[in-house]
């Protein structure tokens, strides 16, 4: 494809945690061209905050990857083409799995489960500090680890189950390197241990709702709990730990000023944790949706069977929304956060996440208030299925 016309993507990154150059050029000058996906079909690329705003909300955009006219992100085998995932089901199916999610993370239910986020994060901080220890490896040793140990716990999941679930959530989501027969070895395997969750009978508080949801008759199949349940231990897991790593290094570059400022003016974790969402999200993943009629948006009408690719970080940096968007203002205005999609797509975990990265920073600051990076090199970032991921974060305290 040397002579094709359209540009690749994913575009190509920029240094650090910055959204790609490209996005910018294109919110002013191309805002609803086409660009080439992995797989060689198009799909065309939303870059405005109006447009993907007016996207996520639309009945007439599907996430189904399996639809017959849906364009394919890779030629590979990938989580998204799942015929069990939640958002691949039939519109019963997945109305009744999203109902049961979003009662058993409503806000009730992650208050309620706040301080198992802050056991798990201040047991992170012990192991960390208790040997006298002046520094570590912040990813491998809090970021990757408090969405993960926090989520298996209310799920009544062991914790030395950890490591296999990672492996397995890594080659469920195709984040993690293998080769197709090794990743499909350890995605039946991920099947077959999550199945014995859901049925082994555990009161933990979180799998409790979900087998039994709270204020309604509404119950699900063994298979949809499943489904539901391996979704919240991948996709759940690795999007919250992407977005804390991306924010820890955020907050720590250029000499730990943005850092020692939220530790100075004790600043409301819950306002950081949802600006610096908005900072650094997961980087420059896009979602891609197929049109199931012709849909008018701001910049441009998609004629039924089209994709689109919602690229969130393009949205959350767009300066018609937020002045000064690669500034980090904890306390900014601004609409409502449109990287947890809308409609009936709105993400049912999207208030644990938030608590989950609020809980972490804020234990952190109370903890470990001296933090600084523990090297002047560049730090690497893997781009990866959910996003640019820091892979690790040295550190002193």
């Amino acid at each position: 494809m040397d002579d094709d016309p359209l540009p690749a993507f994913p575009l190509p990154p920029a240094p650090g945690l910055a959204p790609a150059a490209d996005f910018a050029r294109r919110r002013a000058e191309c805002p609803f061209g086409s660009v080439r996906l992995p797989s060689g079909d198009s799909a065309i690329l939303l870059v405005r905050h109006a447009d993907i705003a007016a996207a996520v909300g639309s009945p007439g955009l599907s996430r189904n990857h399996l639809l017959a006219q849906a364009p394919r992100r890779s030629g590979e085998p990938n989580f998204l083409y799942d015929p069990d995932l939640l958002i691949n089901q039939s519109e019963r199916s997945h109305a009744a799995v999203h109902r049961v999610a979003t009662r058993a993370m409503n806000h009730e239910r992650v208050a309620a489960h706040l301080p198992v986020v802050h056991r798990v994060a201040d047991a992170l901080v012990d192991a960390m500090t208790d040997d006298g220890r002046t520094g570590g490896d912040l990813v491998a040793e809090y970021t990757d680890r408090l969405p993960l140990l926090t989520i298996t716990r209310l799920l009544g999941i062991p914790a030395e189950d950890g490591d296999a679930i990672r492996r397995w959530s890594g080659a469920y989501t195709h984040s993690h390197p293998g080769t197709p027969e090794q990743r499909s070895r350890l995605v039946a395997e991920f099947g077959r241990y999550v199945r014995g969750v859901v049925t082994g009978g555990s009161g933990a508080a979180l799998l409790a709702d979900l087998v039994d949801p709270p204020d309604t008759d509404l119950r699900l199949s063994t298979d949809e709990l499943v489904s539901l349940t391996r979704l919240m231990l991948s996709a759940g897991v690795e999007a919250p730990a992407t977005v804390l790593g991306r924010a820890m290094l955020r907050l720590l570059t250029a000499d730990a000023a943005d850092w020692r400022a939220f530790v100075r003016h004790g600043t409301d974790p819950r306002a950081m944790a949802d600006e610096l969402l908005r900072l650094v999200y997961a980087g420059n993943v896009a979602a891609l949706r197929t049109a199931t009629a012709d849909l008018v948006l701001p910049s441009g009408t998609v004629s039924r069977g089209g994709a689109v690719l919602l690229a969130w970080i393009s949205a959350l940096h767009d300066p018609a929304v937020y002045p000064r968007p690669e500034a980090l203002l904890p306390h900014r205005g601004g609409p409502k956060f449109v990287g947890f999609g809308g409609g009936r797509h709105y993400c049912p975990g999207r208030r644990l996440g938030r608590a989950i990265l609020a809980v972490g920073l804020e234990r952190l600051r109370a903890r470990l208030p001296g933090l600084r990076l523990a090297t002047d090199g560049p730090i690497p970032i893997a781009e990866r299925e959910v996003g640019a991921v820091v892979t690790t974060l040295p550190v002193r305290w």
